[in-house]
């Protein structure tokens, strides 16, 4: 993707340096400050295990605004997606699909150029089988919403916000990496698709990526951030 942004550190609630900013310079922004955020969460010890998927999600954007404001970047929290056809009559607007965390830049068209963190709870299905469920959700209605263009359609990065309930990441991920090859009721993705290590962000090392090919034959770059909480229960 070759758009050009603009960015800097605001002054009084206005960008007072500007520098340009490629679309993977913003893309890395977003993993360092998400990653920043989710690390002020951790050290704030109030995390439940039997928190609901969209108060983890709340959670972290509230740590998050601060530090992205700090870096001329806004997010939105569960943004709805209106489509083309919505707009046109031809699709019914309660259909309409929620982006979990949208981060953009203040002066671009943030409906076309964002960044898409969906979020799903995971967990070892050998501590608890009901996680086994939670995995497959994992694939189900994180990865196939970007497959299937509900996400980040036209964008060639978008990512997916992983928390663990319990068990160690690089398990987790064989696990969701082998429900690819069983899903339900959808086609079953090749080893393509896997979750595969990536370099570290500063001491941060539960981060994967993934790159599907979508149902329009292009292919689009999964960033994966597993999550972990040190519960209290």
């Amino acid at each position: 993707m070759s758009q050009i942004y603009e960015v800097g550190k605001p002054s009084v609630g206005k960008p007072s340096k500007r520098i340009e900013l490629t679309w993977d310079d913003f893309v890395q922004l977003v993993l360092e400050i998400t990653i920043q955020a989710y690390k002020s969460m951790h050290q704030e010890k109030q995390a439940q295990r039997d928190w609901e998927e969209d108060t983890f999600t709340s959670n972290l954007e509230a740590h998050l605004q601060p530090i992205a404001l700090e870096n001329a970047v806004l997010v939105e929290p569960f943004k709805t997606v209106i489509t083309d056809d919505m707009r046109e009559g031809k699709q019914s607007h309660k259909k309409a699909n929620e982006i979990d965390l949208s981060l953009f830049m203040p002066w671009k068209d943030y409906d076309k150029i964002h960044f898409a963190w969906e979020a799903k709870k995971i967990g070892d299905k050998r501590i608890d089988k009901k996680y086994q469920i939670l995995n497959s959700e994992y694939v189900n209605e994180a990865i196939y919403r970007f497959i299937r263009l509900k996400y980040a359609a036209g964008l060639s990065n978008a990512g997916i916000l992983g928390y663990v309930l319990a068990g160690e990441p690089e398990i987790i991920v064989e696990d969701i990496n082998q429900t690819m090859g069983r899903i339900r009721e959808k086609a079953a993705l090749p080893p393509s698709n896997h979750l595969r290590i990536t370099d570290p962000i500063g001491d941060f090392r539960d981060i994967y990526k993934s790159q599907p090919t979508r149902t329009d034959s292009t292919q689009i770059e999964l960033h994966h951030l597993l999550l972990c909480f040190d519960f209290l229960d």
